[in-house]
């Protein structure tokens, strides 16, 4: 599956894109998920937003990516979801290499971490993500924290 990927800033951003972005995540981590909780947290101001769309330039995959000290002390990846009509196609490991590469680029680390439901802990240990605290609550779903240190890095 090709998917086309545009980053952003919010000031950047569309309004049209950015209600397209904010529809999705509410569908995914809102309905689908069942899940109430404050999706508008104030950061996506200071958020590099990663848009994927498919063939049909519908989005199928997002996330957010944090500078480092934005939210951890490494660039933090958060919001990563990918449609269920793209789901099972590898959408998801093309978004997160498509994130570390852009956090190589922009912040010079290969440094990640990020806010994993424990659900997606081996999709992430499978991207060179280790748990580093958890399990934990978040939102009324088990999440681990985890961090991706690098090559030959301990985390």
């Amino acid at each position: 599956m090709s998917t086309r990927w545009r980053w952003s800033g919010l000031a950047d951003m569309p309004a049209e894109l950015l209600l397209e972005v904010m529809q999705t995540r509410q569908d995914v981590f809102i309905l689908e998920q069942r899940c109430l909780y404050p999706d508008i947290d104030g950061l996506d101001p200071i958020a590099h937003h990663l848009v994927g769309r498919n063939s049909s330039s519908l989005i199928c995959a997002y996330c957010r990516v944090f500078a480092p000290g934005d939210y951890y002390s490494e660039p933090a990846v958060g919001r990563v979801l990918v449609t269920m009509a793209a789901r099972g196609k590898g959408t998801a490991r093309a978004l997160m290499e498509e994130a570390h590469r852009y956090c190589q680029k922009q912040f010079a680390t290969p440094a990640v971490r990020l806010n994993a439901q424990t659900q997606l802990q081996g999709f992430y240990e499978s991207l060179g993500y280790a748990p580093v605290r958890g399990p934990y609550d978040e939102d009324g779903i088990p999440h681990v924290e985890m961090l991706r240190a690098g090559l030959g890095a301990a985390p």
